[in-house]
């Protein structure tokens, strides 16, 4: 799991929020009090992402450019008016579970793992000027959200249709309208599952009363497909869908396979305004730091996601485009096995969550193509970031002195500034490799030369025994010529030099978002980031 470096976009930081486990903030344990709960993200967190046994401490920075200084209110819950009691009251382990999944009001259902957060900028919704409605996306697939993959995000993968959690999210937005002023719009956030139910309940919305649309505000959408086509098989029209997409930003990471999902068109002609990020690994969707969390997403000074552009990390783009192309082709030959959607939605969960299959499982051979595919194109897209990076430094110093304008200096210093981190790490970390591959191939060497040296003395002593052979040879040992206190030292090393270079690259990123105040501040502020960095590493 990775969060957010630090909380300078508020619909991240709530998208982020209304997620369980080890985020920074939590909206879950709080959403079932009675009265508005306060949050301040302009206050840094620090959050323990390990275990009990093994701690890993991670700080996420307090915003600096938040709608009302980062201060919000996470409402209480709305009774659902249309909630029935479908238990009986008498007991037994069938019972618990029909009143267990009940729903309670209209933020949640667990029958089908729809989750909302209503968020203010004042105590009452009565008093608000902002207001959100941050729906949570899906976890890593349980017997406990089993709902969200079966019920929500296959279904849509494989055939676009609608979800059962949009429903339950358009009757939200309905009650949540009923709370606010008529001048007050609400807005939308969710991340992952979270984004298509936000679109498709805005959706339904509009097709219920097409006035309602002029009460929503902004969708900012992270991680999320695109969602054309479901729309169309929701009976929207054209003119339907592209009043709502104009309220839609999409934010998403050009390696990330749920992103990417039905995106083969052009840019410009997917659905709402559509951002590939630059992201901050070159993780796959499958990997422990994955693609698809947000520790990918790299907030400038004005707390937006660092996007790519022809002119800006182009290969961004370009892998964006061919994972796209890679998923739909594995879904089309999938379908052409005959398989059936429920068949076909299993293949995909597996190819998606990086299970290897068992080889002879009908669609193996497809699944096991597109798993190559996809790591190949990381591996590419890293190497082109790297050769894009070593070619615009340069160019980034000429255009930093050529600059007219204040502005023009601060935006181009600030590029240059995420550059130049990028390509430290790529150094550091191909540095590392490039040491660990050498010291590994030394003590093979080192090892067979040992061998073939005992072996040689054994074919030219024929006037002495084994044993006398074995007497010379007591000193020519393995551990005699190699030490492994060395060879640890020297990995330890390598380990510590990226470490330590990719702490330098961290604040370079820190000062990048913060370049005016740094500026000012000079060399003493960078010495402060740096620490901070430092520490927030644990070192």
């Amino acid at each position: 799991m990775s969060n957010l470096q630090d909380f300078n976009n508020i619909y991240a930081d709530l998208a982020e929020s209304a997620y369980t486990g080890k985020r920074p903030n939590n909206f879950p344990p709080k959403s079932n009090k009675n009265t508005s709960q306060y949050f301040n993200f302009s206050k840094p967190v620090t959050k323990n992402i390990g275990t009990e046994k093994k701690p890993v401490y991670q700080t996420t920075q307090g915003g600096t450019t938040l709608p009302n200084k980062g201060v919000v209110y996470l409402q209480p819950a709305i009774k659902d008016p249309d909630a029935k009691n479908v238990y009986t009251g008498q007991g037994g382990a069938v019972d618990a579970l029909a009143k267990n999944m009940e729903a309670k009001s209209v933020f949640d259902n667990t029958s089908t793992g729809f989750q909302s957060y209503f968020v203010t900028d004042t105590a009452k919704p009565k008093d608000a000027t902002q207001a959100y409605l941050a729906i949570r996306g899906s976890d890593a697939a349980s017997l406990q959200n089993m709902n969200d993959w079966t019920g929500n995000n296959l279904p849509f993968a494989v055939g676009s249709k609608e979800m059962p959690q949009a429903k339950d999210a358009t009757k939200a937005m309905k009650a949540v309208l009923k709370e606010l002023p008529k001048n007050t719009k609400l807005e939308i956030t969710g991340h992952s599952l979270g984004t298509m139910v936000s679109v498709q309940g805005v959706a339904q919305l509009v097709k219920d009363d097409p006035s309602a649309l002029k009460r929503i505000g902004k969708l900012v959408l992270f991680d999320g497909p695109d969602c054309t086509q479901s729309l169309k098989k929701m009976g929207l029209s054209e003119d339907q869908i592209k009043k709502i997409g104009k309220l839609v930003t999409y934010y998403v990471n050009p390696l990330d396979i749920v992103s990417m999902l039905n995106r083969t068109a052009p840019i410009k002609e997917q659905f709402g305004t559509v951002q590939y990020v630059v992201p901050l690994d070159f993780g796959t969707t499958f990997d422990k730091i994955s693609a698809h969390d947000f520790g990918e997403f790299q907030l400038d000074a004005n707390g937006n996601p660092l996007v790519a552009s022809k002119d800006f990390h182009p290969e961004f783009l370009e892998a964006g485009e061919k994972l796209a192309t890679l998923e739909s082709t594995a879904l089309k030959q999938l379908k052409a096995l005959g398989l059936s959607d429920s068949a076909a939605s299993t293949l995909l969960s597996l190819a998606t969550s990086g299970h290897p299959l068992r080889k002879g499982t009908e669609g193996y051979a497809i699944i096991a193509q597109f798993q190559s595919d996809y790591a190949d194109l990381i591996k590419n897209t890293r190497r082109q970031s790297k050769n894009w990076d070593t070619a615009h430094i340069p160019d980034l110093q000429r255009q930093i002195s050529h600059a007219t304008t204040s502005g023009q200096r601060i935006s181009l210093r600030a590029e240059l500034l995420d550059t130049v981190a990028q390509d430290a790490v790529f150094q550091a970390e191909d540095y590392r490799s490039k040491v660990k591959d050498l010291v590994s191939k030394a003590k093979e060497d080192i090892k067979q030369e040992i061998q073939s040296t005992r072996e040689a003395a054994y074919d030219i002593a024929a006037y002495l025994s084994p044993y006398e052979i074995d007497e010379l040879l007591n000193t020519f040992q393995f551990s005699d010529v190699w030490s492994d206190a060395i060879e640890d030292e020297t990995k330890k090393a390598a380990d510590n030099y990226q470490k330590e270079v990719e702490q330098f690259s961290a604040t370079l990123l820190k000062v990048s978002q913060n370049i005016q105040d740094t500026d000012k501040e000079k060399a003493s502020d960078f010495t402060k980031n740096l620490k901070n960095v430092q520490q927030d590493w644990g070192k």
